[in-house]
């Protein structure tokens, strides 16, 4: 069994705005992706590494980047604008609640590395008042390489209180016990965690992230510094979150994850006559600066029904950027096979693997299907959020795995909606949208191509 992992988040579904991450990722046995190993929800004015960052602020405004509240657009860089990056832990929705009759809000206050250690044994103890508390950081703490617990090591011990960091960093501490499966600062959130930097090691776990294994609740403006080592190919991890099903904002991440891909136990014979060879390993590692930029994407798995095209010399064009495409304007859905016809190509001068979805809004998608597809709590959780508009969020209906130059697909596959809805039989107007990804780098080009396409939909 195949995991997930992502520069950012592993597993999102939930909402990531205004956010970055600087990796390298190289990682072919897990679903990988410089962002996001995978994304079910929604992820918005945020970027993977300097690779595709915009190149100009005028293209970095136009791209719905805010550069004057939140972004810093310098020398081909963009950062947190330094003077806005802390969140004013009185704006968020759970402040009322510690507010006490004097009008002072109750606050548990840390200071020291002990205090911090005591309030996640308590915690995780079972003290639910404390997990449902207002914490809020004194100082940097340094935790001295020490073994750290996760505040809300399991899910009945989630914290689902209020976090407030104040801008200052927990370091140098480690998680690395086997009887840990939620990895990180939390491990389990479903309160809310604000102006947080942590720095840490992490060896294994099922779910890892710096800040978060799983996130339910909110974080921003938090940043994570991570070195994360894993060996279970069923992991799910990310640089600041493993799993967000709730709202991350404003917050970024750096490091590198190693993903063993080759158990040395069970290949030692094999080890041992390559020992001149060194040990694979994938390896997510921070990136920028000023030096060689290095291939950091995983490639994005090949669609397994493609075709060469015929008489098509594969001849990718150097030195420049280059991608184009053809295919039917007419696609005719076949709800027996589940087979969407649309004779893709991808022509051999192109310097790009491409990933075709085939979409339709939300709008649509209640009024052809009945539903928009998700399920009742991720709908609501979009309805909720005030950016939400259905007439420009969209469902996947389908989508392929990735076509190199030379190649073709003749259709890709209809999707399972998570609630169950289908597409009744009937022509209704729907968008093809392209994703590229450079064929050295494999890193995902920030602009995409979007057309309008008819689908006829057969039983």
């Amino acid at each position: 069994m195949f995991g997930y992992t992502g520069g950012f988040v592993a597993q999102n579904s939930g909402e990531v705005e205004d956010c970055f991450t600087l990796v390298k990722l190289n990682n072919k046995k897990d679903t990988s992706g410089g962002f996001s190993g995978e994304n079910t929800g929604g992820i918005s004015r945020s970027f993977h590494s300097s690779y595709n960052m915009p190149e100009s602020k005028d293209e970095a405004e136009k791209l719905g980047f805010d550069t004057e509240n939140i972004w810093d657009y310098k020398s081909q860089a963009m950062r947190f604008v330094p003077e806005k990056w802390l969140f004013n832990a009185a704006q968020s929705k759970l402040y009322q609640k510690y507010i006490k009759d004097d009008g002072q809000a109750e606050i548990t206050l840390i200071e020291t590395a002990e205090e911090l250690f005591d309030l996640a044994r308590a915690v995780n103890g079972g003290d639910r008042k404390l997990a449902s508390a207002y914490i809020k950081l004194e100082s940097d703490i340094d935790l001295g390489g020490k073994e750290w617990e996760p505040i809300g090591v399991d899910l009945s011990k989630a914290f689902s209180g209020l976090f407030d960091g104040s801008g200052f960093t927990v370091k140098n501490f480690v998680i690395k016990s086997k009887q840990v499966n939620a990895k990180g600062f939390f491990g389990y959130l479903k309160g809310e965690a604000y102006n947080l930097t942590v720095d840490c090691n992490i060896k294994g776990g099922t779910a890892a992230g710096g800040i978060a294994a799983y996130c339910e609740g909110v974080i921003g403006c938090c940043a994570a510094l991570t070195n994360i080592r894993l060996k279970r190919g069923d992991a799910k991890c990310g640089g600041l979150a493993g799993i967000n099903t709730g709202k991350i904002f404003h917050s970024y991440a750096a490091g590198k994850i190693a993903v063993q891909i080759i158990n040395p136990k069970i290949l030692l014979p094999l080890l041992l006559l390559l020992i001149a060879l060194p040990l694979t390993w994938a390896l997510l590692e921070l990136g920028g600066g000023d030096g060689e930029r290095l291939p950091i994407y995983a490639p994005v798995p090949t669609d397994s029904h493609i075709e060469r095209i015929p008489n098509e010399r594969i001849r990718p064009a150097t030195g420049q950027n280059s991608a184009s495409f053809q295919f039917d304007r007419l696609i005719n859905i076949n709800l027996s096979t589940g087979e969407c016809l649309f004779n893709f190509r991808n022509p051999g001068s192109s310097n790009h693997d491409i990933v075709v979805q085939l979409q339709i809004t939300d709008a649509q998608a209640v009024i052809i299907m009945g539903s928009t597809g998700r399920t009742a709590e991720a709908q609501q959780r979009l309805d909720a959020h005030p950016d939400y508009d259905p007439e420009n969020h969209r469902v996947i209906l389908a989508e392929s795995g990735a076509v190199p130059p030379g190649y073709g697909l003749e259709f890709m596959r209809l999707a399972e909606q998570p609630d169950g809805a289908a597409l009744p039989p009937g022509e209704y107007d729907a968008i093809i949208f392209l994703l590229f990804y450079d064929i050295e780098t494999h890193s995902r080009a920030m602009l995409e191509s979007q057309l309008p396409v008819i689908i006829s939909v057969s039983e």
